[in-house]
């Protein structure tokens, strides 16, 4: 594939919608184009990534390994689909095994080059930051959905729910102690003023244990950071129920929606009593859309959060393929 043709190939995909010319240029340039035979493994389940893929020809399928020598598909990914790039965001390893199942070729970005990409001050890395959230947000929304379907009829979900938790429901209170939020491992190397930006943009508030913050089906109404406590994310089908993720110290919840405009894909519902930092749909903007200091900062913790909660949603699935059939 000649470079013009790799940068219109580039500019239709996904992951790098909305990018300069000159940017898809210079990322077209550190690609290598590689074949894919059937059969051929991309990585293994557990390894560390050297790099990520995009796929031009072919498919890939991607499969988690499990107990007793069985394996579930997670996804199946073709033409214009972004493969690996979860570990290079967040430095664990490979979630599952990428294997080759329609021949074709692929674009690979290897480690070194992908971080030159994303750590850069300008306008670029801002933006393929941004596209790397909502890709992700995509992939979470497909898994909850699968997982959904797998529990009953979609429709149930909603059936008899309350009207939509809102913020102002909250107690709201006083911040908390900027030192010990500092010690979090979600900030302990981010820039202090960048931190002190993000943390005065919303307003704390205290819930208690049972209380739902975040309905399924509902239009986004804020971030909500854990301070203390903890929060759990379920899906509820009828009488049934499966937790998909749960959210401690550091972590967030609530803001699929402020990315995508879609509805919430999960209900969120205080474990025990919690503090929050609550982030209004204003300010969530402000940082996310931005390309100062604060929003890198927080640029950087929205993807590595996605990226938690996209591998804690691969739990439930592997629980309920090994689940025996009755």
């Amino acid at each position: 594939m000649s470079e013009p043709d790799s940068v219109g190939f580039l500019a239709a995909a996904p992951l790098f919608e909305g990018l300069r010319r000159d940017d898809l240029v210079e990322v077209a340039r550190v690609m290598r184009r590689r074949p894919m035979a059937v059969g051929d493994v991309l990585w293994q389940q557990g390894t560390q990534a050297k790099g990520m893929a995009l796929i031009v020809e072919g498919r890939v399928s991607v499969r988690l390994r499990l107990p007793g020598d069985r394996a579930v598909e997670l996804t199946d990914a073709g033409p214009g689909e972004t493969l690996g790039e979860l570990p290079l965001i967040d430095g664990g390893p490979h979630s599952a095994t990428a294997r080759v199942t329609e021949a074709g070729s692929l674009l690979f970005l290897g480690r070194a080059d992908f971080a030159a990409l994303v750590s850069r001050d300008d306008p670029s890395a801002f933006a393929l930051k941004r596209r790397f959230a909502a890709v992700t947000v995509a992939r979470l929304r497909r898994r909850l959905e699968h997982l959904g379907d797998s529990l009953g009829s979609p429709g149930s979900a909603s059936a008899g729910a309350d009207p939509a938790p809102t913020p102002d429901r909250l107690e709201f209170t006083g911040p908390a102690d900027s030192k010990y939020i500092r010690r979090m491992a979600t900030f302990r190397a981010v820039d202090a003023l960048a931190l002190w930006g993000f943390l005065t943009a919303g307003r704390y508030a205290r819930c208690p244990r049972g209380q739902t913050l975040e309905e399924e089906g509902a239009p986004a109404a804020a971030l909500y950071m854990v301070i203390n406590g903890a929060v759990e994310k379920v899906l509820v089908r009828g009488e049934r129920r499966i937790r998909v993720g749960l959210a401690g110290p550091g972590q967030a919840f609530g803001y699929e929606g402020l990315i995508d405009a879609e509805p919430s894909s999960a209900k969120a519902i205080a474990r025990e009593r919690a503090l929050l930092l609550v982030l209004p749909p204003e300010a969530f903007a402000r940082l996310f859309n931005g390309e100062s200091n604060e929003s890198l900062m927080f640029l950087d913790v929205i993807n590595r959060d996605l990226a938690a909660w996209l591998r804690q949603a691969i739990r439930p699935q592997a629980s309920l393929a090994v689940r025996p059939t009755t």
